[in-house]
């Protein structure tokens, strides 16, 4: 059995990762938005993938689906946001 603490303590940072990443998203999309950036497009739905898309398949998956699909899909979404972000920092450096 998980301790109380640890269960409280983990719903505290997934609250508090939720609004900052999604304040992040907005800024990356604002930056795209003014400039034109496609690195900051990518930058922000990498983000967006690992913050909020990776939460929200946690949570789904862990109504609908069976236990042992909660961490591979959480996990794929968030190797896809990395790679995002790796193909913004690498598309920026190029131009």
């Amino acid at each position: 059995m998980i301790p109380q603490d640890t269960l409280q303590i983990t719903e505290f940072l997934t609250v508090l990762q939720l609004p900052l990443g999604l304040a992040i998203v907005i800024l990356a999309v604002y930056g795209y938005q003014r400039n034109t950036s496609r690195p900051m497009l990518f930058l922000g739905i990498g983000i967006a993938m690992m913050t909020l898309v990776s939460t929200a398949t946690t949570a789904v998956s862990s109504i609908f689906l069976d236990v042992s699909f909660i961490a591979p899909l959480s996990l794929a979404t968030e190797t896809i946001g990395m790679g995002l972000i790796l193909y913004a920092v690498v598309l920026a450096r190029r131009k």
